[in-house]
């Protein structure tokens, strides 16, 4: 098989607990995965909370995410491979022809997009070089007491 070659999501290949995707289009971000509940009761205000989905849900909702990304780009002209680990964090490797001054705008809306499809999280993007190793071109970030996007570049 070709390095470079998609494998179809739901095969992608695991490496511990990060599931690796090529990918097309403009990704989205990361949020906290759901945390269990306690043994006792919780307080009142956190009774009222809706129920987190479980684990098959939540990854089928991973893949049919980064099937949406894959879908909007398929010529790879944007990011060449996308990752999203057991924190909901979404790694990008970006294509060479993507301008530094565009990474920005590119992490906001992948945020944007991750928050209506991981509402009430905080989410992550980060943006990787396509060399190899990849390396960190910038963190862009989503604070969901706040409602704001953070970006920060590597130096």
């Amino acid at each position: 098989m070709n390095r470079w070659a998609r494998p179809p999501v739901g095969t992608a290949t695991r490496f511990t607990t990060v599931a690796l995707v090529t990918i097309s289009g403009a990704l989205f971000l990361t949020g906290c995965p759901p945390q269990s509940e306690p043994v006792a009761s919780p307080p009142q205000a956190q009774q009222t909370q809706a129920p987190q989905p479980n684990a098959a849900d939540f990854r089928q909702r991973q893949i049919a995410f980064l099937n949406r990304i894959r879908d909007a780009d398929p010529n790879n002209q944007v990011i060449e491979r996308a990752m999203l680990n057991e924190r909901n964090e979404l790694g990008v490797i970006l294509d060479r022809t993507v301008e530094m001054n565009r990474i920005p705008d590119l992490m906001k809306s992948l945020l944007t997009q991750m928050a209506r499809e991981f509402p009430q999280q905080d989410l992550t993007v980060i943006a990787y070089t396509p060399s190899n190793p990849p390396l960190k071109v910038g963190t862009a970030r989503l604070d969901i007491r706040t409602n704001q996007m953070t970006y920060d570049a590597e130096h």
